[in-house]
């Protein structure tokens, strides 16, 4: 059977969804020749159309808005590239989900399973909102103008001002890269905060267990057993982080590389020369998808690593002051084992970590203020 049709959609629903819907699991599959591969080849034409016109325009916002969705633009593309070349481990995340969900058991952790479950439709609805304000303020914002024009400032190879069907075909193509490429920065972008704050739950799941192994009315067999099957979880919760990062790592290394560029530029025409209402929403629904995009993913970057520190210290918390010698040898590994600093790398370069996000909007700051010097000694 084929990926899209193995996979079952719990966790990660929506964006399996959007994935399905922008062809990005039949293109993983080597399904080249179908409609997938001519939509996002027309979407593809999008930062190409971009680029051409960059810096061409009188009004400094226009070129603002030129450059910023060109490097937007690219950047998506470049993610979307990475996923689709990717995308059959999300079968192999689901079966090692699947197999830690199996341990679930009480009422403490089935609860915390459920707020766990709840928690990510929450996030991916926040990102569901955001997302699709951005997309009706760039792809509207066209109607409040007075003269005719496109949501996108970009080449059009025919005659758009003064033919009504011109103008038609050019507004079609524009919505429908637009929406495409709206689409697959939802999937793309909400997918890692998700999938890193599952694994830090997964992981505190594992530390209720470790922590429980010893008190009871068991025996010192049936406790090696247990801090046995602990093992197997904590080898499962390794391939499941293994997994995750081989997906994510690249696509949010080209992420957290750009975001910076894109605060600056921004922040820059939202300062200095943004007047209108409709560009002024834009810019700043903007920014707060560039939020999204970034302090999500380093927040449960952190709290991961915090989770699996901790998962250090819960071997001890369990009863092995009255279990056997072998027991005792096996916490002895599982404590060395755990000493590792779990820390995810996009790109294997930079940290997944609230350090991280504080270097973007620095770097952000600095491009800022260059910007701002240049276009001071112009004027």
């Amino acid at each position: 059977m084929t990926l899209s049709r193995t996979l079952r959609i719990e966790y990660f629903r929506d964006q399996l969804v959007v994935w399905r819907t922008v062809g990005a699991l039949d293109l993983s599959e080597g399904n080249f020749w179908s409609w997938a591969m001519l939509l996002n080849v027309i979407v593809c034409l999008t930062p190409f159309l971009l680029t051409m016109m960059l810096f061409s325009f009188e009004d400094p916002v226009d070129n603002i808005l030129n450059l910023s969705m060109t490097i937007t633009s690219m950047s998506a593309i470049v993610k979307f590239s990475l996923y689709v070349a990717n995308l059959t481990k999300l079968s192999e995340i689901q079966w090692l989900i699947g197999r830690l969900d199996e341990k679930i058991s009480g009422e403490y952790e089935v609860k915390r399973h459920q707020a766990m479950a709840k928690h990510l439709q929450r996030i991916s609805k926040i990102f569901l909102v955001t997302y699709g304000m951005l997309f009706t303020n760039a792809a509207f914002s066209f109607l409040l103008e007075e003269e005719r024009s496109l949501p996108l400032p970009m080449w059009i190879p025919f005659d758009w001002k003064n033919s009504t069907a011109g103008y038609a075909a050019a507004l079609f193509l524009q919505q429908i890269g637009i929406f495409i490429q709206v689409l697959q920065s939802y999937a793309g972008d909400s997918f890692p905060p998700l999938a890193l704050y599952l694994l830090s739950e997964q992981c505190q799941l594992l530390i209720l267990r470790f922590s429980k192994v010893g008190y009871g009315s068991k025996t010192l067999k049936e406790n090696e057993e247990d801090l046995v099957n602990c093992i197997r979880n904590q080898n499962t919760l390794y391939s499941l982080m293994e997994a995750i990062h081989g997906l994510i790592s690249y696509p949010m290394f080209v992420q957290l590389f750009v975001i910076g560029i894109n605060v600056a530029v921004a922040c820059f025409g939202l300062v200095f020369y943004v007047v209108s209402f409709s560009d002024r929403a834009y810019f700043l629904c903007f920014l707060m998808a560039l939020i999204l995009q970034s302090f999500p993913l380093c927040y449960y970057g952190t709290v991961l690593e915090e989770s699996f520190a901790e998962l250090h210290y819960a071997v001890f918390c369990s009863n092995w002051v009255d279990q056997s010698m072998k027991y005792k040898k096996l916490m002895l590994i599982i404590s060395e084992r755990t000493k590792r600093k779990q820390l995810l790398l996009a790109g294997n370069l930079v940290p997944i970590h609230l350090s991280t996000f504080v270097a973007c909007w620095k770097g952000a700051y600095t491009f800022f203020t260059l910007m701002a010097d240049r276009d001071g000694r112009r004027a």
